[in-house]
């Protein structure tokens, strides 16, 4: 059996893809990437990672250099906070690195990783990404979907709920 394909988070905060989903809905559902990141005054790279991470929440899609918002952005816009973070969650908890993580915090006794051990299979997983940016991204998302959790004083990582 071929091991999963584990896909990378791109280095992102959430706060920058609800902006983006919410300039899409003002402007009609669809615009041109270069003309946003024109216009917001963003690298394009830097617009890209914020695309890719909302294609990822699955949001928006990106044909043809456009970013064009979703059914499910839509309804994440109309969504209060409570819902917002139940449809991310239930997105996370498909995507490659997460169902990883969550896979193995659950063979563990107590649910939680220390720091140093997500770190080491980030690096092993994702070699040519930093586990340092990986290791923030997949707290911060997490934390947010109530996926993931960090205690900072103790350097663990552990599952929020099921």
């Amino acid at each position: 059996m071929a091991a999963p394909i584990i896909v990378p988070l791109p280095d992102c905060g959430l706060t920058l893809v609800f902006g983006l989903v919410e300039l899409l809905d003002d402007r009609g559902g669809r615009e041109d990437g270069y003309k946003i990141a024109r216009d917001l005054n963003f690298k394009f790279s830097d617009l890209l990672k914020v695309m890719k991470a909302a294609e990822i929440l699955g949001l928006v899609s990106t044909p043809a250099g456009d970013v064009v918002l979703e059914p499910l952005g839509k309804k994440f816009l109309a969504a209060d906070v409570n819902e917002r973070k139940l449809m991310l969650r239930e997105r996370l908890k498909v995507h490659s690195l997460f169902s990883y993580f969550i896979r193995l915090l659950h063979g563990q006794e107590d649910k939680s990783l220390t720091k140093e051990v997500v770190l080491e299979h980030l690096a092993m997983l994702l070699p040519s990404e930093k586990p340092e940016r990986q290791f923030q991204t997949l707290v911060n998302w997490g934390r947010y979907a109530e996926v993931f959790g960090y205690n900072k004083d103790e350097d663990r990582f552990y599952l929020d709920q099921e």
